[in-house]
């Protein structure tokens, strides 16, 4: 997650029949914008209560989070998904995907999800991030790729046969998020390198 072009460039080519079951999680102060809260609410997005506004820290108040967490299972028990940005927060330093929070990866192995990474590049050069109002000229390449077609516990499963000493004594959780980490940054690698490789998502 490098900029705020970054939901604008996702809203514009994902096919709306994906638009229409997705749902993200999202920092509670950001409802308070004008039109851009007003429009998270009615879409329905999901606040994410954190202690704290400081960089880097991510401990939430888990009394305000049993509701929203009850909302995102009914959310994903109707057939709706989830996209979110895993770094949670945005990257100082965008050649270099910042390590996962475990949230979200808790909540894929939860429902067994297929996992499908969009990743682009180029995106600062168009929005900066400490840019309030973007639209620059530039170059974004992008690419999505599905990560986990079996599903996330499938996956595990098949990390768990080949895996170092360290890896097996990892929870499945954080496996997971550090194989998906250093596969999404070799799809940003080879985006920054100048390639480009989009897959048709189906709805179905």
């Amino acid at each position: 997650h490098t900029s705020f072009f970054d939901t604008m460039l996702a809203t514009a080519v994902f096919p709306a029949r994906v638009l229409w079951r997705c749902r993200t999680y999202m920092d509670h102060s950001l409802f308070k914008l004008p039109l851009l809260g007003t429009l998270c609410r009615s879409i329905g997005h999901f606040p994410v209560y954190f202690k704290s506004s400081e960089d880097g820290v991510f401990k939430v108040d888990v009394d305000k989070m049993e509701g929203v967490e009850r909302d995102v299972d009914d959310h994903l028990n109707t057939g709706g998904w989830l996209c979110f940005f895993p770094e949670g927060q945005v990257n100082k330093e965008p050649d270099k995907i910042l390590p996962f929070r475990y949230g979200g990866i808790k909540k894929a192995l939860k429902f067994n999800a297929i996992l499908v990474a969009f990743v682009s590049h180029g995106n600062t050069k168009v929005w900066p991030r400490k840019i309030s109002v973007g639209g620059f000229p530039g170059t974004v390449r992008y690419s999505v790729k599905a990560l986990a077609p079996e599903g996330s516990v499938a996956l595990v499963e098949h990390l768990r046969k080949d895996c170092s000493d360290e890896e097996r004594e990892m929870p499945d959780h954080e496996l997971l998020g550090r194989w998906l980490r250093d596969r999404m940054q070799q799809q940003y690698d080879d985006l920054a390198s100048g390639g480009m490789a989009t897959e048709r998502l189906k709805a179905d």
